[in-house]
């Protein structure tokens, strides 16, 4: 199975969900690593009802639209908990910005300080919405068993943020320098 499939089942088993519910869930709490389109949720959302890895509990219309709500039943909660034994396959990290700055010494300067100061600016606000969200973890740490663990994931997201507002800094003060090596 494909990782949308487990990022659809681990939401299920916190709740019975629909596909807008857990797309609204991934942009919020995993937007930092992880993004999903509803064209990858709903599809998702068919196959695993198909193979009896979810259920759909209830049916809602608004709007002359039908909202199926979904849950995880012991199928999908046993292939879940396999899949998160798995090793870890291959982590893959895709910057733009970093593909620009290889080739960057090909245009002008400013070009690149510019990508680099949206680029820090995109990471502090990143990083003020993790610094929130672990205050507000913390104060609920007791609400529910996973947050001790969500708060582990914000942790790195807070790390890898600073680390990438630090790496801006120090990069454009390299192209803003007059000796480049």
């Amino acid at each position: 199975m494909k990782e949308t499939n487990y990022v659809v089942l681990g939401l299920l088993s916190e709740s019975p969900l629909t596909g807008y519910q857990i797309k609204r869930l991934i942009d919020l709490r995993f937007r930092f690593f992880w993004s999903e389109s509803y064209g990858q949720i709903y599809p998702t959302l068919k196959a695993l009802s198909n193979d009896g890895l979810v259920e759909e509990v209830d049916t809602a219309t608004s709007r002359n639209r039908s909202q199926k709500t979904y849950r995880i039943n012991s199928a999908g909660m046993e292939a879940l908990q396999h899949w998160l034994r798995q090793p870890v396959v291959r982590e893959t990290v895709r910057l733009e910005i970093l593909l620009k700055m290889y080739f960057s010494h090909l245009v002008d300067a400013n070009a690149m300080i510019g990508h680099l100061l949206e680029f820090q600016e995109k990471h502090e606000k990143e990083l003020k919405v993790m610094n929130v969200v672990g205050k507000e973890l913390q104060t609920i740490l007791d609400k529910d068993p996973n947050h001790a663990y969500i708060l582990r994931v914000v942790s790195l997201g807070k790390k890898v943020n600073k680390a990438y507002i630090d790496w801006s800094k120090e990069t454009i003060k390299f192209l803003e320098s007059p000796k480049k090596p």
